[in-house]
């Protein structure tokens, strides 16, 4: 109660800083990531059984939820860009020009993991039978690459969006100068928004934030490091990834002191037109017909197949691709969706309910399918013309290793990983540092739309994400293992998203979408 009624006087005061911080998120969001890794590091064996265990439950058991959850979460973007709500606006100014606005979601929500999945998802995929063809065949070929866009497709971008527009309403429509996921949960918990519940809520959030974000490094870091590897020659060492990540928490450790507009909206911009450069470059010098006929088949199938795909649980043939890959994919998706609805509401002042949604469903989503049908498709060329055996390769070495030996049939072969490198480098440093603001941003007590939290409190979150990852490289723990956490970490936060979701359509039939004049009344 003490610290309901201290949140509510501040808020209640004419004098609204970004430095003040809720010292019980703060510190007990950081005590909970410590204690939760801690074992980890102590006992990574037991640990990784238990989180493997656990992710097989997630997966398996409870793969229909998250299918049922992905199938609600489409539904309610097509509802929120073509319903009544759809011309409403999130305040009055457009901060950021609508690339730079595209560029800066896109980077923060897909980091380096469509730099992975784009390349070298397709030899995982033709490992699995698919809706009835054998696995390895040209049928299963083209399967592979429709569900390579379907799962960086429109759905998990609803995922991420789908509190998008309550965080908005609350943040620029009715002027609650605070930017966390309890506070949209106020149309239904009320003032205890400000006390114990709100606080496990924003705790929860962050925790699992964090161990998500390792998901990022995980599938980056090997990237780099193969890079590097492939172009100079040097051995690959736990030195060398050390100080990749060491380079990394630098860049978006500046960019996180510099702010959204002039660091984390430059930096994507950049990376945005490097990766646009690779994909032409790949399209022009690759096998540019097969290129275009395979995207224009893949497309096509994705589109007639999109509802069978979203539904398909293969409870007949159990070859385990469902709950490997898409619902995979789903539970990764709704671990960051929070932060990423968070972030996309930030950035999206002075904008349309219609493009807050319809940004990420369509221009992200496109985005991603890009990544597949050049980078993706030119691996499969390879495959299917006899040059490499990358379906073999990726079950006896590492998927990065791999992506680098794809490299190798393009001309400029060093330069062209050199640059790939870079863009995957960029892209964890984007994301991590919107997560850096989106910690900061919920451990920040009060936080008007024209302010960023306290330097100093991007710089500790920046710092901190780094962390945890080098304390399981240095005990040669694999990284994997914090990726399977964050998916089971998701479970959760289903909930969360849930209760999000209820809370605004409670409060928005009740008060409909009239702006507050002032924040004096929260």
């Amino acid at each position: 109660m003490d610290s309901q009624k201290s949140t509510e006087a501040l808020l209640a005061s004419s004098q609204i800083s970004n430095r003040t911080i809720c010292q019980i998120c703060f510190f007990g969001a950081f005590s909970l990531i410590i204690a939760s890794c801690f074992p980890l590091l102590v006992f990574p064996k037991k640990g990784e059984l238990i989180i493997n265990n656990l992710f097989d439950f997630v997966t398996v058991e409870m793969g229909w939820l998250y299918m049922l959850a992905a199938l609600g979460a489409f539904g309610i973007i097509l509802w929120f860009a073509f319903g009544p709500l759809s011309q409403k606006r999130l305040g009055d100014t457009i901060e950021y020009s609508t690339f730079s606005w595209i560029g800066m979601l896109f980077c923060a929500g897909v980091g380096a993991g469509i730099m992975f999945g784009g390349s070298i998802d397709w030899a995982y995929y033709m490992a699995f039978p698919m809706h009835g063809e054998p696995a390895g065949t040209w049928k299963a070929a083209e399967w592979g690459c429709a569900y390579g866009m379907f799962h960086w497709g429109p759905i998990c971008w609803s995922i991420y969006a789908i509190l998008a527009v309550p965080i908005g309403y609350s943040y620029y429509v009715k002027n609650v100068p605070i930017l966390n996921i309890s506070q949209t949960c106020k149309g239904i918990l009320g003032k205890r928004v400000y006390s114990w519940p709100g606080k496990v809520i924003d705790i929860l959030f962050m925790a699992g934030l964090i161990a998500g974000s390792a998901t990022a490094l995980g599938l980056g870091i090997p990237i780099v490091a193969a890079g590097v590897v492939s172009v100079t020659g040097i051995k690959h060492s736990f030195g060398l990834e050390v100080a990749i990540l060491v380079v990394i928490t630098l860049i978006f450790s500046t960019t996180s002191c510099l702010g959204l507009k002039k660091g984390l909206s430059r930096l994507s911009d950049f990376n945005v037109y490097i990766a646009l450069g690779l994909m032409l470059f790949v399209f022009i010098a690759g096998p540019t017909v097969f290129l275009t006929d395979m995207a224009i088949s893949s497309v096509g199938l994705l589109v007639s197949e999109f509802f069978r795909m979203a539904t398909w649980m293969d409870p007949v043939g159990h070859k385990g691709f469902t709950q490997a890959w898409t619902i995979f994919y789903y539970a990764w998706f709704v671990a960051y969706a929070p932060f990423m609805s968070l972030f996309i509401a930030k950035i999206s002042r002075g904008r349309t309910v219609r493009q807050v949604v319809l940004g990420p469903v369509i221009a992200a989503s496109s985005g991603c399918a890009m990544f597949y049908l050049i980078f993706g498709n030119f691996g499969l060329h390879l495959q299917l013309t006899g040059q490499l055996d990358a379906i073999s390769m990726v079950q006896e070495m590492k998927g990065a290793t791999v992506i680098m030996a794809i490299a190798d049939f393009l001309p400029f072969a060093s330069f062209y990983k050199t640059m790939f490198a870079l863009v995957t480098a960029i892209s964890m440093a984007t994301t991590f540092d919107a997560v850096s603001f989106a910690l900061a941003a919920t451990t920040t007590t009060m936080l008007k739309p024209d302010q960023e939290p306290a330097r100093w409190n991007r710089l500790f979150w920046a710092v901190s994400l780094s962390i945890l990852p080098i304390g399981i490289m240095l005990i040669d723990g694999p990284l994997s293992v914090l990726q399977t956490a964050s998916i089971v970490v998701g479970l959760p936060v289903l909930g969360i998203v849930a209760l999000g979701l209820a809370s605004f359509f409670k409060e928005y039939c009740a008060e409909g979408w009239t702006p507050s004049r002032s924040s004096s009344r929260y």
